[in-house]
C-alpha cells in the first residue's frame, strides 16, 4: 500500500474521524427527512399550502434553500463553485496542519470533528443540489433567526469550541509562564 494512505496514520485521528463522520451522517439523513415530508419553500405560517411544522412557539422545522454563504450572503450571484472551492481550501488546510491543530489541544479533534463534519454536509449539498438545504428555524423575542441545519450548527459549535479551547489554553500557558518567572498574577 501506498505510504500516503497508511490505516496507521489516520488511528490517533480516530476521534476527528468518528465525530466528523457521525456530523455527516447525521446533516445527511436530516436533509433527506425535510425533503421527503417538508415541501420547499415552507417558512411561512400564514402559506395554508406550506406551513412550517410547529414543534414549540420558537422552534419550527422549514424547507427553504441558501445558494449563497453563511445568512444568504451573495445568494443573487453564482457563488456555488467558489463555496466548494473555499470550503474544500479549508479542510484540505486543516489536515495539512493537523498535527498542531487536533492534537495540541485536549478537545481538538472533537472541535474540528464538528467542523469538518459540517463543512462537509454542505459540500455534499452544493455539489450534488444547487442549494444548501436548511430546515431548523428559531424564534428569538423580536427576533427570527435565519434557518439553518445540522452542519451549520455543528461547524459554529466546532469554531466556538475550538476558539474557547484555544484561549483557555493560552491563559493556562501564560499563568504558568508567568508563575515560573516569578510575576505576581494577582496584579493584572
Amino acid at each position: 500500500m501506498p505510504k500516503f494512505f497508511s490505516l496507521n496514520r489516520l488511528i490517533p485521528y480516530r476521534t476527528f474521524w468518528a465525530i466528523a463522520l457521525s456530523v455527516l451522517i447525521c446533516d445527511i439523513l436530516t436533509k433527506f427527512w425535510v425533503v421527503q415530508h417538508i415541501p420547499y419553500g415552507t417558512y411561512f405560517l400564514e402559506d395554508p399550502e406550506r406551513p412550517p411544522l410547529v414543534i414549540f412557539s420558537r422552534f419550527w422545522l422549514v424547507h427553504v434553500g441558501n445558494k449563497g454563504a453563511a445568512w444568504g450572503l451573495g445568494s443573487q450571484y453564482d457563488v456555488q463553485p467558489l463555496l466548494v472551492f473555499l470550503a474544500l481550501a479549508v479542510l484540505a488546510l486543516i489536515w495539512r496542519w493537523r498535527h498542531s491543530l487536533l492534537r495540541e489541544l485536549a478537545g481538538g479533534q472533537f472541535a474540528f470533528g464538528l467542523f469538518v463534519g459540517g463543512t462537509m454536509g454542505n459540500v455534499c449539498d452544493r455539489l450534488f443540489g444547487d442549494h444548501v438545504i436548511d430546515f431548523i428555524d428559531i424564534h428569538l423575542p423580536y427576533y427570527r433567526f435565519p434557518a439553518f441545519n445540522i452542519a451549520d450548527a455543528c461547524i459554529c459549535l466546532g469554531v466556538g469550541l475550538y476558539l474557547w479551547m484555544s484561549y483557555r489554553d493560552d491563559r493556562l500557558r501564560r499563568e504558568a509562564m508567568a508563575s515560573h518567572a516569578g510575576d505576581d498574577l494577582s496584579k493584572n
